[in-house]
């Protein structure tokens, strides 16, 4: 089973995402494309294709119908998780009212693809933080997102480092030793500019992976919301 993960930029017409695609069998899932590149929704819309996928989590909301406020899911989703600092950010048509987000999960319809179908070519909306908070047993989500440079370099090494573990899990992650420097403490620590934004993607799109075979597997989760006003699907604890 061929699946993705995808950070998805908010203006991705503008700022790069993060996109990791494996392939999953006999509980493990391997890592066979790694990139983090500028691309507008049409240009992700191709990529996807190429790749010949089964499934796909997305790290961005695929469905907004509230004119303002924030969706139930995100609500819902905070309740349970913002004593981990892991909730998430309104999304209404106010302040996206042509999001991106929803255009490529509309044209990933078009493509066949069903939000939070059973079966191949599924895709959903996922959450790193959250989810990361789930499966690696964490009282609160970890900060690699903000503070000073070094602090959020820091910040991914430890998330590199949970990454790493996942190897070992009950379902594998099989990363290749040529993609391992996105994950190595030093190459993280010497990152520069605007480096340090893509590594942060590019790790942040591998969590969506693992959540997108965690999902394929048939792992409980937790389902925020509906497939009518926007969801979110977080894996449960398996720390």
């Amino acid at each position: 089973m061929r699946l993705a993960g995808l950070d998805m930029a908010w203006r991705p017409d503008c700022n790069p995402s993060g996109l990791a695609v494996g392939t999953l069998k006999a509980g493990n899932v391997l890592l066979t494309h790694w990139s983090v590149a500028q691309r507008n929704v049409n240009e992700l819309v191709f990529e996807l294709a190429n790749h010949t996928l089964d499934g796909i989590a997305i790290d961005a909301p695929l469905i907004i119908n509230n004119a303002s406020g924030q969706r139930a899911c995100e609500a819902e989703l905070n309740r349970v998780f913002r004593s981990a600092k892991a909730g998430c950010h309104p999304s209404n048509l106010s302040l996206y009212p042509d999001a991106p987000s929803v255009a490529l999960a509309n044209l990933l319809r078009g493509m066949g693809f069903v939000h939070l179908g059973k079966a191949r070519r599924f895709m959903f909306e996922c959450y790193p933080h959250p989810s990361m908070v789930e499966l690696f047993g964490w009282r609160e989500r970890l900060l690699y997102k903000r503070g000073s440079v070094q602090e959020r370099k820091e910040g991914q090494v430890a998330l590199a480092s949970a990454l790493r573990s996942l190897q070992t899990a009950k379902l594998g992650l099989s990363i290749p030793d040529d993609m391992q420097n996105r994950l190595e403490p030093d190459y993280i620590r010497s990152l520069k500019g605007g480096a340090v934004k893509d590594n942060e993607d590019a790790l942040d799109a591998l969590m969506c992976l693992y959540i997108a075979a965690l999902y394929a597997t048939g792992v409980e989760g937790y389902c925020f919301g509906d497939i009518q006003n926007g969801y979110v699907w977080v894996p449960k604890g398996l720390a």
